[in-house]
C-alpha cells in the first residue's frame, strides 16, 4: 500500500508540472498560497513559446471529487464567455485528475487590498464590476451568484478581473448550475441573500435576475472597505465605505429582492456629475476606451488634461492600462500629435525590455508619418524618449526619416530638426555625422529665415566635439566665417561665440590667416552687441595664438649653399653684416628695381657714413618704397655694409648702392634719348647684369636727365623737372623720413663716393626751384652728389613724388628750349660717355657687388 501511495503522489506530482500533458505548452510554477477559499489552486506559469508569464488555474479532480460540477461548469464558461472586464481565458485542459484554466497574468485581489491601494483604483475597480454584472444579468441573462473578493482578480496595471464562474448560469438551461450546485461554494452561506436563507437556491427563479448579484456587489463593497464580515448583521454598518457612496450601497441590501435595484442603475447614479464614480481617474479611462468614436475638439480638450492630470495617477495604472489606450491612438491615427506628450511622461518609467516593447517601435514608425504634426510634436518631445532607444534604431531607422525635416518646405520642421540633433548627436556614427550631417547643415546655413541660419551655426558650434579632426578645419572655419557676413545680427554674435567656443581646434595658421582677419571686420560692426562679442572672441584667439607661436624658431633661413670652415653649414641672418650672400642679394635687387624703375624714388633716403655699419635691418618703409638708411635703429631704412665694395673702394668704408646704380641708369636713359630709343650701353651691352639675374631694361622715351635717384618709368616725352631747395637737397617722399637727398658741394672729406668722381663728373643737374625753368650753368655730379644727415629730413622746399606724374609742365616753351639744350650737351659728349661706360663695365665685372642667388 506504501508503494502504491508514493505512486500516486508521484503520478499527481508530474501532472501538476504539466509533463503528462503533451499538447499543453506552458510550465506550471509555484502556487499562490494566499488563494485558498475556493475550489482552485492559483500558480505562476510561463508560455514555453514567448516565455510570457501567464496564470493557471489548477482544480484537483481526485480530492475534490463532490465539487467537481462546478469546476467543470467554470471550465465551460470560460471557454463560451468573453467580455473585457472578465478574466481572460488564454487555454486550458482537463484531464482525469486534474482540470487546467489558462489565464492571463493575474494577482488575487486579496491580496492586492492588502497593500496601500489607491482610493481612485478601488473606485474603479468597483465600476468594473458593476459593469462586468450589468452586461450579465442584462444583456446577456446570466446570473453570476458567486461575487465575493475571492473571485476577483487584478491584473498588473491594477484593474480588476472577474473570475469564478463555478455557477454562473442561465435560467433557460436545462439544469442551472445556480440552482442546483451553489450550494457547494465554499462559504456559500455567508453570501447568500435573506430570500436563499430562508428557502434556498430555487427561489431565484421566482426574482430578476439581478437580485441576487446585487446582494452579493455589496458584500463586495464592504469587503473592499472594511474586510471580510461574518455575519450579515455587519452589512449594514457602512464602516470605511465613503459617505456619498453609503445611501446607494443600503439600497442594495434591502431585504426585499423585489425593491433591490439592479447593479446598472447603481452603476448611472454613480457616473452622474459629482457622483461617486465621477473622478479623473474613472473620466479618464472611460474616455480613452471610447477615444476613437470622440470628436477632434473633444480629444484635444481631453490630452490637455491628461498631460497635466497624469502624474497624480497610480504609476502602475497609468503604464499598463493607460499607455496602451495612447499608444493604440497614436498608432492608428485617431490621438494626433498631442498623444504623445502623455506618452513620454507614462514610458519614463518603464525598463528598457517593456520601453522597448510598448513604446519603441510605435516611435520609429511615426517618425515614417507624412502627418506634419505628428513629426513635429515627436522632435518637441525628442528629448523624453531619444535616450530609450537603441543607437543602433537611431543611426539607421530615425535619422533616415528625421532628415527630411532638414528640407521640409515648413520652417517650423527645419527648426525643430536643427534643434534636434543635439539630443541624437551622440548616437549617431562617425560617418552619418561627418558627411550627411554636415551636408544638411551646409544648405541650411543659406536658409532664407534668420533664426533657422543662427541655430545651425549654434549647433555646429555644440557638435564640434564629434567631428573628425581633418573635417574642423574644412568646414567649421569656412562655416562660421561666412556667417560672419550675415546681415541678422544674431547670427554673426553666434558664430563669433561659436569660433570662441571652438578654438582649441584650429591651428596657428588658421587662426592667423583665416579667423582673426574675419574677426577683425566685426569690430566696427554696427551692432555694438556684436561688436562687444568680437572684441571677446579675438582677445581669445590672440592668447591661443600666442600660446601656439611660442616654440616656434626666430627665423627660418638658413644658407644651404656655403659651408663653415668645421665641415658643418652655417646660417645667412641678416643681423651679419659680413653675410656676402645675403648682402649680394639685396644690393643686385635694389639696384635692379632702381635701373628697371620699379622702385618708387620717393620711399628711398640712403645715409652713410665712414664706418662700417654693425648691421644689416630690412623694414617696409612708410612710403610706397623701400627706405634706405646707416641708422641701425631705424625703422624705416635698409642699411646694406659689405667688406668687398666696388673697384676704388676702402675695404673698411661703406658703398653706396643707390650713387653707383643711379648714375648707371642715368647714363642708359641719357644714351636711350641721344640713341633714338635704343639701349644707352649700345649694342652688345645688354648683358651687363646678366650673370645678376637681372632682365633687360626695357626701352623708355627719351626724355631730359634728371638725377637718378628721381627716375621713373614713363611713356610720356617729357617729365616734371625736379626742383631744388635753396641747400640743393631734393626731396622724393610725400614725408621727412623717406626722400633722397644730395648734398650741394663737396666737403672734402673722404667718404664712400670719393674715387668715383670722375664717373660723374661730366653729368650736370640744372637748377631749378619752384617749376620754373632756369638757365643756371651745369655743375659735376661729383659736386652735388652728397648724402645728407637724417637732421635734413625737414627741408621745407621738398618735392612729392606725385610731381614726377610724366606730364607736360605749364611753362611749355621754357621746358622744350631747355630739352633742346640738354639733347645738345650729351650729343657733344657722346663719345666721351661711351668710354666712361667701357670703365664702368671693367669695374662691374671686378667688383664682387653681383647678385647671388640663395
Amino acid at each position: 500500500m506504501a508503494y502504491l501511495s508514493d505512486f500516486v503522489k508521484s503520478t499527481l506530482s508530474r501532472v501538476v508540472l504539466g509533463k503528462e500533458i503533451p499538447s499543453f505548452p506552458y510550465t506550471i510554477g509555484e502556487r499562490i498560497d494566499s488563494f485558498d477559499s475556493t475550489i482552485w489552486s492559483l500558480h505562476r506559469g510561463i508560455k514555453r513559446e514567448d516565455n510570457s508569464p501567464v496564470s493557471i488555474l489548477c482544480f484537483d479532480c481526485v480530492r475534490q471529487r463532490d465539487k467537481l460540477p462546478l469546476a467543470r461548469n467554470a471550465f465551460k464558461k470560460f471557454r463560451t464567455i468573453r467580455h473585457p472586464d472578465l478574466i481572460k481565458y488564454i487555454d486550458g485542459v482537463e484531464t482525469e485528475s486534474h482540470i487546467y484554466i489558462v489565464t492571463d497574468a493575474v494577482t488575487p485581489l486579496e491580496t492586492h487590498l492588502r497593500a496601500n491601494i489607491n482610493p481612485n483604483l478601488i473606485r474603479w475597480g468597483l465600476y468594473k464590476v458593476a459593469n462586468v454584472l450589468r452586461f450579465l444579468t442584462v444583456d446577456a441573462s446570466f446570473i453570476h451568484g458567486n461575487i465575493r473578493t475571492s473571485s476577483i482578480f487584478t491584473t498588473k496595471s491594477g484593474e480588476w478581473k472577474v473570475g469564478g464562474f463555478e455557477v454562473l448560469s442561465s435560467l433557460k438551461e436545462d439544469q442551472p448550475a445556480i440552482l442546483t450546485f451553489a450550494g457547494l461554494i465554499p462559504d456559500s452561506n455567508r453570501y447568500a441573500p435573506p430570500e436563499v436563507k430562508k428557502k434556498s437556491w430555487n427561489v431565484v427563479k421566482e426574482y430578476e435576475l439581478w437580485s441576487t448579484d446585487t446582494w452579493h456587489y455589496a458584500c463586495l463593497i464592504y469587503e473592499v472597505y472594511n474586510g471580510a464580515f461574518t455575519s450579515p448583521d455587519q452589512l449594514m454598518t457602512p464602516g470605511q465605505i465613503p459617505a456619498e457612496m453609503v445611501p446607494f450601497y443600503k439600497n442594495l441590501l434591502r431585504p426585499d429582492p423585489k425593491t433591490r435595484p439592479s447593479v446598472g442603475d447603481f452603476l448611472d447614479k454613480g457616473l452622474q456629475a459629482k457622483g461617486f464614480f465621477h473622478n479623473d481617474l474613472v473620466q479618464v479611462v472611460l474616455f480613452l476606451e471610447n477615444f476613437s468614436v470622440k470628436e477632434s475638439l473633444q480629444r484635444d480638450t481631453f490630452l490637455r488634461k491628461l498631460d497635466m492630470q497624469i502624474d497624480r495617477f497610480p504609476q502602475e495604472f497609468c503604464r499598463y492600462k493607460i499607455l496602451p489606450e495612447l499608444i493604440h491612438a497614436l498608432e492608428y491615427g485617431s490621438g494626433g500629435a498631442r498623444v504623445l506628450p502623455p506618452i513620454v511622461k507614462i514610458g519614463a518609467g518603464l525598463d528598457e525590455q517593456e520601453y522597448e516593447t510598448l513604446i519603441s517601435s510605435v516611435l520609429v514608425k511615426m517618425f515614417a508619418s507624412t502627418d506634419r504634426t505628428i513629426r513635429l510634436s515627436l522632435l518637441e518631445n525628442l528629448g523624453g524618449f531619444i535616450n530609450r532607444i537603441n543607437k543602433k534604431v537611431v543611426n539607421d531607422k530615425i535619422f533616415p526619416s528625421m532628415a527630411l525635416g532638414f528640407t521640409d518646405t515648413a520652417p517650423i520642421i527645419r527648426e525643430w530638426t536643427v534643434k534636434s540633433v543635439l539630443l541624437i548627436i551622440n548616437k549617431l556614427s562617425d560617418k552619418v555625422i561627418n558627411y550627411d550631417l554636415l551636408r544638411y547643415l551646409g544648405k541650411l546655413q543659406t536658409d532664407e529665415e534668420p533664426g533657422i541660419r543662427t541655430n545651425t551655426i549654434i549647433c555646429l558650434g555644440k557638435i564640434a566635439k564629434y567631428l573628425n579632426d581633418n573635417t574642423k578645419g574644412k568646414i567649421l572655419v569656412p562655416a562660421f566665417t561666412r556667417s560672419l557676413r550675415d546681415p541678422f545680427a544674431h547670427a554673426r554674435i553666434a558664430s563669433l561665440m561659436a569660433l570662441n567656443a571652438t578654438s582649441e581646434s584650429y591651428d596657428k595658421n588658421d587662426i592667423a590667416v583665416r579667423i582673426i582677419p574675419c574677426i577683425s571686420l566685426t569690430l566696427v560692426d554696427t551692432e555694438k552687441i556684436v561688436r562687444v562679442q568680437a572684441l571677446k572672441s579675438l582677445d581669445t584667439f590672440i592668447k591661443r595664438i600666442e600660446k601656439l607661436i611660442e616654440n616656434m624658431p626666430d627665423s627660418a633661413i638658413v644658407d644651404a649653399g656655403r659651408d663653415s670652415p668645421n665641415g658643418g653649414s652655417r646660417s645667412a641672418t641678416p643681423s651679419t653684416p659680413s653675410s656676402e650672400t645675403w648682402a649680394g642679394w639685396a644690393v643686385s635687387s635694389i639696384t635692379k628695381k632702381l635701373v628697371t624703375g620699379e622702385m618708387q624714388p620717393q620711399a628711398v633716403s640712403p645715409q652713410l657714413g665712414n664706418d662700417s655699419p654693425s648691421s644689416a635691418n630690412i623694414a617696409p618703409s612708410t612710403g610706397n618704397g623701400m627706405s634706405l638708411s646707416s641708422a641701425s635703429n631705424s625703422s624705416n631704412g635698409l642699411q646694406i655694409a659689405a667688406q668687398g665694395g666696388y673697384a676704388g673702394a676702402r675695404p673698411a668704408d661703406g658703398f653706396s648702392v643707390n650713387r653707383y646704380s643711379s648714375a648707371l641708369a642715368a647714363i642708359e636713359k641719357d644714351e636711350a634719348t641721344n640713341s633714338g630709343g635704343l639701349s644707352g650701353w649700345g649694342d652688345g651691352d645688354e648683358d651687363l647684369f646678366a650673370d645678376e639675374g637681372f632682365e633687360p631694361m626695357e626701352p623708355t622715351t627719351p626724355s631730359p636727365m634728371v638725377s637718378s635717384g628721381t627716375i621713373k618709368p614713363t611713356t610720356s616725352t617729357t617729365i616734371t623737372k625736379p626742383l631744388r631747395n635753396a641747400n640743393s637737397a631734393m626731396s622724393l617722399g610725400p614725408k621727412p623720413s623717406a626722400r633722397l637727398g644730395f648734398g650741394a658741394v663737396d666737403d672734402g672729406s673722404t667718404d664712400a663716393w670719393d674715387g668715383d668722381d670722375d664717373l660723374f663728373k661730366n653729368l650736370n643737374l640744372s637748377n631749378g626751384g619752384g617749376g620754373s625753368t632756369s638757365t643756371g650753368a651745369s655743375r659735376p655730379l661729383s659736386s652735388s652728389l652728397k648724402p645728407l644727415s637724417r637732421s635734413s629730413s625737414t627741408s621745407s622746399n621738398s618735392i612729392t613724388a606725385s610731381s614726377f606724374t610724366g606730364t607736360t609742365p605749364a611753362s611749355g616753351t621754357a621746358g622744350s628750349a631747355r630739352k633742346e639744350e640738354k639733347m645738345a650737351e650729351l650729343a657733344r659728349k657722346r663719345e666721351e660717355r661711351r668710354q666712361r661706360m667701357a670703365e664702368a663695365k671693367e669695374r662691374k665685372a671686378q667688383s664682387t657687388l653681383g647678385a647671388k642667388k640663395i
